[in-house]
């Protein structure tokens, strides 16, 4: 989970778990990052692409307008999408997403040079231990 700064003061702080990450069709050094936007009274699914292009696709702009529009009221649309921006594209040792410093620093929970982009705790599955 990343808690996401922000320049204005909210009442939650958002956050945004990641659960999926992969290299974008679009071409170019561009990483499509998925996972779980909120801040404790809305929950939704978000695509951030980081790297030679930039974007944020929200799922509830066609699931879910109301909703998306309440937290869009709580907490401006550009601000997030520039916290989200900043939180994916540096790390505590300045080096931009996907870098071999982000794979060591998160390692196993988050690894952005694995080749499957799934979130994997290190743990057995159930059905190897049943």
């Amino acid at each position: 989970m990343i808690v996401l700064r922000l320049e204005q003061e909210v009442a939650a702080s958002p956050y945004f778990v990641i659960h999926h990450q992969e290299p974008s069709s679009s071409g170019g050094p561009t990483w499509v990052v998925s996972g779980i936007l909120g801040d404790g009274w809305y929950e939704g699914e978000v695509a951030v692409e980081i790297g030679a292009r930039q974007g944020v696709t929200f799922a509830d702009e066609w699931f879910d307008r109301p909703a998306l529009n309440d937290f869009f009221n709580r907490i401006g649309r550009d601000e997030i999408c520039a916290a989200l921006y900043q939180a994916l594209t540096s790390t505590d040792t300045g080096s931009s997403f996907g870098g071999a410093a982000e794979t060591q620093r998160t390692a196993p929970h988050y690894a952005a040079g694995s080749g499957h982009g799934l979130i994997g705790s290190g743990e057995p599955c159930w059905a190897a231990v049943a």
